[in-house]
C-alpha cells in the first residue's frame, strides 16, 4: 500500500474513534399512550431518572403521534431506565387543545423495549362554591 492510503486510513480510523457515543446508555423505549383507553393523538412524552429514588442519568423524550410514542427517531431521545417519571403532555393536535397533564412514577428496565401508558380520565376541575 502506498504512504496516503496508510495515512487515510490511519486518519479515518482516529476521526471514528473520536466520533463514538461516550454519553451515558440509552435505551429505545416505545408503546401505545392512552387517555381513559383512547388513544392520544398528539402530545410530548418526557422520561426523567426519579432523584428521589437515587437514579440519574439522562431524560428521554419521545413525541406522541397518532397515539404511540417513540423513543428512537429525529424526535426522541432514549431513556436512562431505572426508577422514573413519565410526564405526558397530551393534545389534540399541533397547535390544539390540551387534553390532559399527567405524571407518574415506574420503574423501567436498563433494556430496550415497550411500555404501554394508560392516563385515567380526568376529573374537571373542582370549582369553590360561592356564597350566596
Amino acid at each position: 500500500m502506498s504512504r496516503w492510503t496508510v495515512l487515510t486510513v490511519a486518519l479515518a480510523l482516529v476521526l471514528a474513534a473520536g466520533c463514538a457515543d461516550k454519553g451515558p446508555k440509552r435505551y429505545h423505549l416505545s408503546g401505545p399512550v392512552t387517555l381513559d383507553g383512547k388513544p392520544i393523538p398528539y402530545g410530548e412524552v418526557l422520561f426523567t431518572p426519579d432523584a428521589a429514588k437515587k437514579n440519574d442519568g439522562p431524560q428521554g423524550r419521545a413525541p406522541i403521534k397518532d397515539g404511540q410514542y417513540d423513543t428512537a427517531g429525529a424526535d426522541g431521545l432514549g431513556i436512562a431506565g431505572g426508577p422514573t417519571v413519565i410526564r405526558v403532555n397530551g393534545m389534540s393536535g399541533p397547535g390544539g387543545e390540551t387534553l390532559c397533564e399527567y405524571e407518574l412514577q415506574v420503574d423501567l428496565p436498563k433494556a430496550d423495549g415497550t411500555h404501554p401508558i394508560e392516563v385515567p380520565k380526568q376529573q374537571p376541575p373542582r370549582r369553590p362554591a360561592r356564597e350566596i
